[in-house]
């Protein structure tokens, strides 16, 4: 006998008037399991198949994609592939609609689109190399770009600048590469976000300071060391070091101002902060579990914000504090340093060190795997 057999029969034996004990004990079925079939037939007796089992597919389906919408965001993506070194993702592809004028479907139809027309790909990770020191945990990456140029209306530059651990963004339009428009954007981040360990860069000079002056400190790293955040030099001719905010300069760049049509400076500054906005609250990072930079900074909690005021970002003292450089030895065994150079160790050949300049100390320290190398006298001038 098999399962719809025993159904049927577990009935018309009821209807015959056996009691259920009886029923369920002869045929090893539970008084529920007689319950529930028992109830089924009496809702569809006048069936001849209320015995059959039910499908279990979904009774309510979601709604589907319009076929417009699907070949439009199909489209795009043809079109970010084509692009080298683009984003593809379900972001990026908002970004599109909006440019468009177009009001861009919800993250999880994208994502649902491309991965029925098996468009999904899974990028590889890049090997890091483990001789490179990583300093600190809670650090900011910041960078400058530009020139670029508003029709009619002049140069102008980017300070962009990314917390590594959340992923919030800054972006500020600032008219000239000084440190004098630096140093208040840099403020502004600090003050609306917060401070992080570390500011890692680049070696621009008006991240450091000046040719002219040799061993000098601009005002980005005396206004970094009086708050308790370590400057932090990449490697010379490094960018990927800073991979984090390099990336959010091509999204930057793609995104923003390839797609949105500048009448001045003004209107920039303006649009920036619409786009750092929705950056913030849209844009999702697989490397902190598809959250926002929104939902990341939540989850780790305020920090120390800057409370100070503009007028005290001039003639900013040198007191204290290190300031680090990475760089990487070669065969002539110089470390160079943005004025000068030092010969070391040939055991540090080929390898990744930190210099770091002991404001305090008036030294240089050489460091491999936080092992000292060497120690050489490095006097630095803390005035104006």
């Amino acid at each position: 006998m098999d399962e719809y057999e025993r159904r049927k029969v577990a009935v018309s034996r009821y209807q015959s008037g056996e009691k259920v004990t009886s029923i369920v004990r002869s045929l090893s079925k539970t008084r529920q399991w007689f319950y529930n079939w028992l109830k089924k037939y009496e809702l569809r007796k006048d069936e001849t198949s209320w015995f059959l089992d039910e499908s279990r597919a979904p009774k309510h389906r979601p709604s589907k994609v319009e076929k417009a919408i699907e070949q439009k965001i199909l489209d795009i993506r043809q079109k970010l592939d084509d692009q080298h070194f683009s984003q593809t993702g379900a972001i990026a592809i908002q970004y599109e609609f909006r440019k468009l004028k177009l009001h861009p479907p919800p993250i999880w139809t994208i994502n649902r689109v491309i991965e029925r027309n098996g468009l999904n790909k899974v990028i590889p990770k890049l090997k890091q190399s483990r001789e490179y020191p990583e300093l600190y945990i809670y650090t900011q990456q910041m960078d400058l770009v530009g020139p670029r140029y508003i029709r009619g209306d002049g140069r102008f530059y980017s300070l962009n600048m990314i917390d590594v651990n959340t992923h919030s963004a800054f972006s500020k339009p600032i008219r000239v590469k000084s440190s004098s428009e630096i140093v208040p954007a840099i403020a502004e981040y600090w003050s609306a976000y917060q401070m992080p360990d570390a500011l890692q860069m680049d070696n621009e000079l008006a991240f450091r300071g000046s040719n002219r002056y040799p061993r000098s400190f601009g005002s980005v790293v005396r206004f970094a060391l009086s708050q308790g955040v370590a400057p932090v030099f990449i490697p010379i001719q490094e960018p990927w070091r800073n991979g984090i905010i390099e990336k959010f300069n091509d999204t930057y760049q793609k995104r923003f101002l390839n797609t949105t049509h500048l009448a001045n400076f003004n209107e920039l500054v303006y649009e920036t902060k619409q786009f750092i906005e929705f950056h913030n609250a849209n844009h999702r990072y697989s490397a902190q579990s598809q959250m926002t930079p929104n939902e990341a900074s939540r989850a780790h909690g305020h920090g120390i914000c800057y409370t100070g005021h503009t007028h005290e970002l001039k003639k900013i003292p040198l007191e204290t504090g290190v300031v680090y450089f990475i760089r990487f030895i070669r065969s002539d065994l110089q470390l160079h340093l943005p004025t000068e150079h030092f010969k070391v160790d040939e055991s540090l050949k080929y390898s990744y060190i930190v210099a770091e300049v002991n404001i305090d100390r008036q030294i240089l320290v050489i460091r491999q795997n936080n092992e000292i190398k060497h120690i050489f006298t490095y006097y630095t001038p803390v005035d104006w």
